[in-house]
């Protein structure tokens, strides 16, 4: 990322909602080849490996076909790779035959071991790590065979996960001798997925077309049903009335919401949803030296200043489910023990606030509730129980670059992490392991090497009891020592009107699913 922003990873992982009506209002997808979504901010960048933010996921996710994908119940299925063999330190995978780039170039094992070699070896990239664990991997071929070998450097449990991220998104020739070009999407034959950018208009759209004869398709189960669109339209539409206005009036076909404007959808007739958990909601400091949150005793007083329920009512009015983790519920090895969190009491919290001498610089991302009220609450708490605030409530991409580029502008951010790979260590990368201005996906600013040793102790433990063993221990050492501060799982409702559709696996969202359907109102 030029210097890892977010890994925002984090887990869009528990039960999600799922519900359809028939009928319809404000017409359908018949008649129609085009596709209208929506993403929050521009794109800060093509380059799979570098993507910081879910505006970036979506976007890579139609350009850029990874070898598998996460489907239902965790399991991982066939993308660019039809089957695979793993070890702990070794995965195999057999590549399908006849997919190409956008320009016919052949995606042969020799191009997918060249582009997770750049991703291996980029200067900067907050997934590294995360998908291939520590150490350089060595990455091999075989063309006759059709198979690519990853071997890793140690035993790293999470490495099919990680190879179904976005960030995983196989880069073709062209987009590896063209680097500034990939960054900017300027080079057509580097996409590997179902489309190209055809035109766009920075911060205000972007316009995608289908690759004609492209068949190399998640295996999704279920199947994806429809058709695709000839064409997405992309538009940067940041405020979610104006997308439930929209979406209601015909405007919009496919989008996704994450405020009170998603219940404006209960019960409407012919509107497809899928409500997800989608944030994991968390009080994350900057505990580099200098910082007012480089000691334990201020970070504590801050968690006990605020109220868990009334930050999940300013996010999504109380939409939200409480968390007792960083990670949500549902990610294996997640804690699900409230006694490990540091309790509200304002009046201690008071104590220790009242007498800083510095503000407290409050990074606030303004879609975190309608105009960042979030973060607006986190601020005013804080005020309330005497400290000196200075709240900066900013766009997303702004948020992001600040964070992971400026550790002098912040010392405390309401951090939403997404953790597409579902896994612990993608929950725990922005807290521990290599800080930002290293070109890691830690905001804190700390490595935790005692932490770093428990998550290697656990990838070496193959039987699950043990591991979530080693895990709990970890969560109860950075939720505990308050390091970080579970506070809500937010919600967000992905809704199709009638005649379009997009699928949810594993409790995700995959905007390459979304697809024109009969309308049977």
């Amino acid at each position: 990322m030029t210097t890892n922003r977010v890994l925002a990873l984090a887990a869009v992982a528990a039960v999600g909602l799922s519900a359809c009506t028939t009928g319809g209002a404000g017409g359908g997808g018949e008649g129609t080849s085009t596709i209208r979504t929506a993403i929050n901010a521009a794109p800060t960048t093509f380059t799979p490996w570098e993507v910081q933010n879910r505006d970036d996921y979506m976007i890579s996710r139609l350009l850029f076909n990874t070898l598998v994908r996460r489907g239902t119940d965790n399991t991982i299925v066939p993308a660019l790779a039809t089957s695979w063999e793993t070890t702990p330190t070794t995965a195999q995978l057999t590549l399908r035959e006849g997919a190409t780039c956008a320009d016919g170039t052949p995606i042969t094992p020799g191009v997918v071991k060249d582009s997770l070699d750049a991703m291996a070896t980029a200067e900067v990239s907050v997934f590294r790590e995360i998908v291939f664990g520590p150490g350089r991997p060595t990455i091999s071929a075989d063309d006759a065979a059709g198979t690519v070998t990853v071997e890793l450097a140690q035993p790293w449990l999470d490495l099919m996960q990680g190879l179904s991220l976005e960030a995983s998104g196989i880069v073709c020739p062209a987009g590896l001798a063209d680097q500034e070009g990939l960054r900017t999407g300027s080079v057509e034959a580097a996409f590997s997925g179902p489309y190209v950018l055809s035109a766009s208009s920075h911060g205000v759209s972007y316009t995608f077309a289908l690759r004609e004869g492209f068949t190399a398709w998640p295996e999704y189960d279920p199947p994806v049903t429809g058709e695709p669109g000839q064409t997405v339209q992309v538009d940067v539409v940041g405020n979610d009335s104006a997308r439930a206005n929209a979406l209601l009036t015909g405007g919009m076909d496919i989008a996704d919401i994450n405020t009170e404007d998603m219940t404006r959808f209960d019960g409407q007739e012919g509107y497809t949803t899928h409500r997800l958990p989608y944030l994991a909601l968390y009080l994350l400091f900057n505990e580099r030296p200098g910082s007012v949150f480089a000691d334990e005793a201020p970070r504590r007083a801050a968690a006990q200043a605020l109220s868990r329920e009334a930050l999940n009512s300013a996010a999504s009015g109380g939409l939200g489910e409480l968390a007792v983790t960083f990670s949500h519920a549902a990610v294996p090895c997640a804690n699900t023990d409230p006694s490990v969190l540091v309790p509200q009491d304002v009046a201690a919290a008071t104590g220790v606030l009242s007498g800083l001498s510095a503000p407290i610089k409050v990074l606030g991302m303004d879609v975190i509730g309608p105009q960042g009220a979030a973060n607006s609450y986190v601020a005013e708490a804080l005020r309330a129980a005497g400290a000196q605030v200075e709240l900066n409530n900013v766009d997303v991409a702004t948020w992001s670059t600040t964070g992971a580029t400026e550790p002098g502008a912040w010392d405390v951010t309401v951090f939403p992490a997404i953790n597409a790979g579902g896994t612990m260590y993608g929950a725990l990368s922005p807290i521990i392991g290599p800080p930002t201005e290293d070109g890691g996906a830690n905001w804190s600013g700390l490595r935790r090497e005692d932490v770093l040793a428990l998550v290697d102790e656990a990838m070496r433990r193959p039987d699950e009891q043990a591991r979530c063993g080693v895990y709990q221990q970890i969560q109860e050492t950075l939720i505990g020592g308050a390091h970080v501060m579970p506070l809500s799982y937010s919600p967000e409702q992905s809704i199709a009107r009638p005649g379009f559709s997009i699928n949810a696996y594993n409790n995700q969202i995959d905007i390459s699913t979304m697809r024109i359907v009969e309308d049977k109102s």
